[in-house]
């Protein structure tokens, strides 16, 4: 049975041990990344040591927040949610707005209803912390490729999430009330 967990200061080495181990084995040119591209500016240095640096900064501080997906004491998933317009590199939205982007499953546990447990997770956590809507970028299809990890666009929809526009070529923004 999966358990979600939030991202915290207690659950910091848990995470940290699943960007460095099992995370991006299906992606190997991702590794380093700790999920901090959308909190970077785009002057920050993005080597893994400086990535590794701000997401523990981050996460003890409260800028970096998200969900984690425990099979016993293994990690075997993440999802970064956050408040909205802590995701830098992407266009501001309401202070009220939480941002859902960046599944990551174990590739032994993909295919398998992770990314909806901490999809459903996020959506009664994320109500439950004030905010009041939440958006994501998904791909415009349900195609899996390499570029796939803002989950799928299906997956948004049966969860009540509404397209409201073109993100860029390769997503659209969806939008759901919480």
């Amino acid at each position: 049975m999966v358990e979600i967990r939030p991202l915290s200061p207690e659950t910091l080495n848990q995470f940290l041990e699943f960007m460095e181990g099992p995370a991006f084995e299906s992606v190997p040119r991702w590794a380093g990344c700790y999920c901090q591209h959308y909190l970077n500016t785009a002057e920050q240095n993005s080597s893994k040591d400086n990535n590794r640096a701000l997401a523990c900064e981050r996460v003890e501080n409260g800028k970096m927040t998200g969900y984690l997906a425990f099979d016993g004491e293994e990690v075997i998933g993440w999802v970064a949610a956050n408040r909205g317009n802590n995701f830098i590199q992407l266009p501001p939205t309401k202070d009220e707005a939480a941002r859902i982007l960046c599944f990551v499953v174990a590739p032994n546990h993909q295919g398998k209803g992770v990314s909806t447990s901490l999809l459903e997770f996020a959506l009664k956590d994320l109500k439950s912390l004030g905010f009041t809507s939440v958006e994501a970028a998904p791909r415009p299809g349900d195609e899996f490729d390499i570029t796939a990890y803002r989950g799928k666009l299906s997956t948004f929809l049966k969860h009540g999430f509404q397209v409201v526009q073109e993100f860029d070529e390769r997503s659209v923004l969806v939008h759901r009330e919480l």
